[in-house]
């Protein structure tokens, strides 16, 4: 019977499930990322395609936070607020505020949204959430530096009031890191952000197997993923569930043979079915890596499934798992207060 995968620091399960955005998905998100981060440090990219930011700004409270303790205010001319053509739930909110040559600017990109609610920052795409960036550079654009929310699924957060009739409020707060290119270097903290902007675009709704969350603790760690892949059906093609989940320094996975409806399933892997748990990263130290997913024979817990269909499924989890042979880890790991909501593909 195969077995849960371990999970690499790379960020995928050794079985390759992470799911990639389709490919028009990722070009309007990626082509319409640069015009707003052109248009967030006014660097002159040019461009003025359908994908384009547009509108916003107007009749609102504006776009406002503190960037290391210093107050920003986005100037009226930079402001947008704007649905992303083709990118379910897709949103992204520029700004910038141009101070004695320094023009700073603040990027929300945001997906899987479909309503007011809270959402983490420092996620990928297939987790209800987004990431926030701070831009700094001249007028020209020489010398520009990014800093953005790390893939620890706990970043940040944004936490929107307002998102109907074309308009979009709420406040968010996080901390960013240095991007590739950033030679400045240190972290740039994001705090009592508030924006209230008009919207423009509509919105692409989210269909039902698209955005996931998982949460735990796992020892003394909390655990946000920042990347959720769900498949409905076990490693052989017969009725189950494969999770898996990493952040930046830990993963979780779940692999459930012989489920079809919800309930309460004990850790297992005898009697022709697995229904496994594994947690850590390949490549981690004592504390990331690894425990469980069937390669020890001595992992108690036990998984519930709360709601399942062929789109989505939700539950909880627990478990005390054993350090997996050759690795860093050589006590057990508690996972407690284990929760998941995942789209199935």
């Amino acid at each position: 019977m195969t077995v849960s995968p371990v999970l690499s620091r790379k960020g995928k399960a050794n079985e390759g499930r992470a799911r990639a955005l389709p490919t028009s998905t990722e070009v309007a998100m990626r082509e319409f990322l640069r015009l707003s981060l052109c248009a967030a440090l006014l660097s002159g990219c040019g461009g003025s395609g359908p994908n384009a930011p547009g509108g916003g700004g107007g009749g609102g409270a504006g776009f406002t936070a503190k960037i290391d303790g210093q107050s920003w205010q986005a100037e009226a001319l930079s402001v947008s607020a704007a649905a992303v053509p083709g990118v379910p739930g897709g949103l992204v909110i520029v700004g910038a505020q141009t101070t004695g040559g320094l023009t700073r600017g603040l990027t929300i990109s945001l997906y899987n949204v479909a309503g007011a609610g809270t959402y983490a920052l420092g996620v990928s795409s297939d987790v209800f959430g987004g990431t926030g960036s701070v831009g700094e550079g001249t007028g020209s654009g020489a010398g520009a530096q990014t800093w953005i929310t790390d893939n620890t699924g706990s970043a940040g957060t944004i936490t929107l009031t307002t998102l109907s009739g074309g308009r979009i409020a709420g406040t968010f707060t996080y901390v960013a890191s240095p991007g590739h290119s950033n030679t400045v270097g240190g972290t740039r903290t994001v705090t009592d952000g508030s924006l209230d902007l008009a919207l423009s675009g509509n919105l692409v709704p989210v269909p039902a197997n698209v955005g996931s969350k998982l949460t735990a603790q796992l020892g003394s760690q909390a655990y946000n993923a920042s990347t959720v892949n769900g498949v409905g059906h076990d490693p052989l093609g017969g009725p189950g569930l494969q999770i898996s989940s990493v952040n930046k320094d830990h993963g979780v996975s779940i692999t459930l043979s012989g489920v079809s409806a919800p309930g309460t399933y004990a850790l297992s892997n005898t009697g022709g079915n697995a229904r496994l748990m594994g947690a850590g990263r390949n490549g981690g130290d004592a504390g990331h890596c690894c425990w469980g997913g069937g390669n020890t024979g001595s992992d108690v817990g036990s998984v519930t499934i709360t709601s399942l269909s062929a789109d989505r499924v939700k539950g909880t989890f627990s478990a005390t798992l054993q350090p997996v042979p050759g690795k860093p880890a050589t006590t057990p790991l508690t996972v407690a207060s284990g929760t998941f909501d995942v789209g199935l593909q």
